[in-house]
């Protein structure tokens, strides 16, 4: 875990120096000491008010059919949540480890999975929709040469691909059995626990039939729910995606169209959602800075990625670091 920590970070800091040196190496100290540290702490507060509205997304899926959980625990998942996804690679560990967490904290596989899952799905539905909307209407500036125009579109239609794949992980019976149950994944899964196969085997479609009739429960008797979810993950998108926006305020730039900014920003959360890096760390960096040079002064930009990073991936690693010796710690009392 060290190791993934230590090489997100250098990844992060080797591009975030590199854009420094290249881009803005004579003006940089000129940006940082006209930061507004107001409208700088309206960032950080921003990103706060995110992750309380994410915990509350979790609470409410949960609490829907009955289960009883503290908002505190939801909160403390959310940050969990996003340190996992900081420091594995793809960002994949953040919704594996919360469903453990919840598992860990006596909440049912099926109802964390599908609690997790539902955020999940809908987060990335509203985030490419939006996205490919905002770049047909707000994108010119964007797209003004051939090259950004293959960056945006292939990282988009990449997305998109992985998106179905979830789609049918999340919504499919059929395609959800036949990956959960395969031999593979079963002896993997019997001999990482050391259980009988036919056990794991039985354990697993019974866990998977619990989880499609929570699925079917909640779409059937829940919309009002679905559809309140579904606004509070469209708040928590512009919140996020508001954070570099007033980061870019902060240093006293004004002349961005907000709508503009926001369609840049999607664009590039989708070009990067899946790279390989722990928590996109290097790509990320990179691609504010070719998305954003043409649109702000390039001492600007760079100050802007170095404190966003600031507030959204060095903070949660810190943070969540805490959090995570904390928990394990707990675990481990509680098994004793």
């Amino acid at each position: 875990m060290r190791t993934k920590i230590l090489l997100g970070v250098i990844l992060s800091l080797g591009m975030t120096g590199l854009i420094s040196l290249f881009g803005a190496k004579d003006t940089l100290l000129v940006a940082f000491r006209s930061i507004d540290f107001g409208i700088f702490s309206i960032a950080c507060c921003t990103y706060i008010v995110f992750m309380i509205i994410d915990a509350f997304r979790t609470k409410i899926l949960l609490s829907h059919d009955g289960v009883k959980i503290s908002y505190l625990l939801c909160f403390q998942n959310t940050v969990l949540g996003l340190y996992t996804s900081a420091i594995t690679p793809f960002s994949a560990g953040g919704q594996p480890f919360q469903i453990y967490h919840l598992v860990k904290n006596n909440i049912p596989i099926e109802r964390s999975s599908m609690a997790i899952g539902v955020k999940f799905i809908t987060s990335l539905t509203l985030m490419i929709t939006s996205s490919f909307v905002l770049i047909l209407f707000r994108g010119k500036r964007l797209i003004s040469d051939n090259g950004s125009a293959f960056l945006i579109y292939t990282g988009l239609t990449l997305t998109s691909a992985i998106y179905v794949f979830f789609i049918l992980l999340i919504f499919s019976k059929s395609f959800t059995y036949k990956i959960f149950t395969s031999k593979f994944l079963t002896k993997f899964i019997s001999r990482l626990t050391k259980k009988d196969t036919e056990l794991v085997f039985k354990k697993t479609v019974d866990s998977l039939f619990n989880y499609f009739e929570l699925l079917k429960n909640l779409w059937m008797s829940s919309k009002p729910l679905l559809i309140i979810n579904m606004l509070l993950t469209a708040l928590e998108i512009l919140l996020t995606m508001t954070v570099p926006y007033i980061l870019m305020l902060s240093f006293g730039f004004q002349k961005i169209n907000y709508l503009e900014f926001l369609a840049a920003m999607l664009a590039m959360t989708m070009v990067v959602y899946f790279l390989p890096t722990p928590g996109s760390s290097g790509g990320i960096e990179g691609a504010f800075y070719m998305m954003f040079k043409n649109i702000s002064s390039r001492d600007i930009v760079v100050a802007t990625v170095i404190t966003w990073r600031l507030i959204t991936y060095y903070a949660v690693i810190i943070a969540g670091s805490l959090l995570l010796s904390k928990v394990l710690l707990s675990f481990k009392q509680t098994k004793q």
